[in-house]
């Protein structure tokens, strides 16, 4: 939820809140007071102030990140607590602006009452913030999937892959018979990977040498590849064809644009509780990647980096580092952590 749209959320609620309870105290008593609306207003604003608190103190802990068996408790105590403090503060304020013995004057009774009403009133709050929440990141996350599926595999390598193919069909059938099989694992994988959203590293790096075995049919020597994976790397989740969408960035951007072609280095190493994942290629000529080439990379980043945020947060990150003109790197940090999103 934006900033501007939580604003006149919050502002909306209260003031609908305050009206009503004015009409209330004017329906159902002698009349709506002087003191009476005063007390509901200064209700009210201090409502807002403690929601607006605990907004801050959700978005920092990531609690619309969790599932619900585990947000369900955190936000009852939560409403308990932001009920007992608003009556605090009410009870103190008007006792400070009308008489000494306005707490004494006040029933055990509907001092609960009070605070069991509070208590309610920010449970739906709470149901509300992250009902629409939820609703935004459901409508962010069938977006990305769409960009995700539209980009997984490119037309462009298909058809080279096949006219591979194709010509190594007469000239040597059993290594068409190989290129066929490793194209159809890759097509099955790219087909069903949105099922899963996080593969152990080792599945992901399967995929891509299924990928980059096709991909030599095409360009053959001219494409060198080294991979240095730490053990212990191998079984941290990454998202499905995360590995595989930068591979392809990086050779249909870099190598695959120069005459004697270049090195595709893929690395992982865990580094404490992140997973520190480079892919790198040899950069192409500088005046070859610009217009439509040069936003066909940025848009499979993007739509990577879109992933990474929804299963993962604000923790991860993913940024091309151009610093070198001989040599473009995708650099991904992945928490090693259970991710933010359940499995569908």
């Amino acid at each position: 939820m934006t900033a501007r749209r939580y604003l006149i959320c919050q502002l909306c609620g209260w003031t609908a809140w305050t009206v009503v309870s004015m009409l209330y105290v004017q329906i159902g008593t002698e009349g709506l007071t002087v003191r009476a609306a005063l007390s509901i207003l200064l209700d009210s604003a201090v409502g807002f102030a403690i929601s607006h608190g605990y907004r801050r103190m959700v978005r920092a802990r990531r609690w619309q990140l969790l599932p619900l068996r585990y947000l369900a408790p955190r936000v009852l105590v939560a409403a308990m607590l932001q009920g007992a403090l608003l009556d605090a503060i009410v009870v103190g304020l008007n006792a400070l602006a009308w008489w000494s013995g306005y707490v004494q004057r006040i029933p055990t009774g509907i001092v609960v009452l009070f605070w069991f009403n509070s208590t309610i009133v920010f449970l739906a709050w709470s149901f509300l913030y992250f009902a629409l929440h939820w609703l935004e990141r459901g409508r962010r996350a069938e977006q990305a999937e769409l960009r995700y599926l539209k980009s997984q595999l490119n037309p462009h390598f298909l058809f080279n892959a096949l006219n591979g193919i194709r010509g190594l069909v007469a000239e040597d059938p059993a290594k068409a018979q190989q290129a066929i099989t490793r194209l159809a694992n890759l097509l099955r994988v790219a087909l069903t990977s949105t099922t899963a959203d996080t593969v152990p590293l080792a599945r992901e790096l399967e995929v891509v040498d299924d990928y980059l075995a096709v991909e030599a049919l095409r360009l053959e020597g001219r494409l060198r590849v080294s991979l240095r994976i730490a053990d212990d790397a191998l079984t941290v989740p990454v998202p499905a064809m995360l590995v595989q969408t930068l591979v392809e960035n990086g050779i249909k951007h870099g190598i695959s644009r120069r005459l004697d072609g270049g090195e595709l280095v893929i690395s992982a190493e865990r580094a404490d509780d992140t997973l520190e994942l480079r892919v790198s290629n040899t950069s192409a000529i500088s005046d070859e990647l610009h217009g439509s080439n040069l936003a066909s990379a940025r848009t499979g980043l993007a739509n990577a980096m879109d992933r990474l945020h929804l299963l993962f947060g604000d923790k991860a990150s993913l940024v091309l580092d151009r610093h070198d003109p001989a040599v473009t790197t995708a650099r991904a940090s992945i928490p090693i952590a259970t991710p933010a999103r359940e499995p569908r």
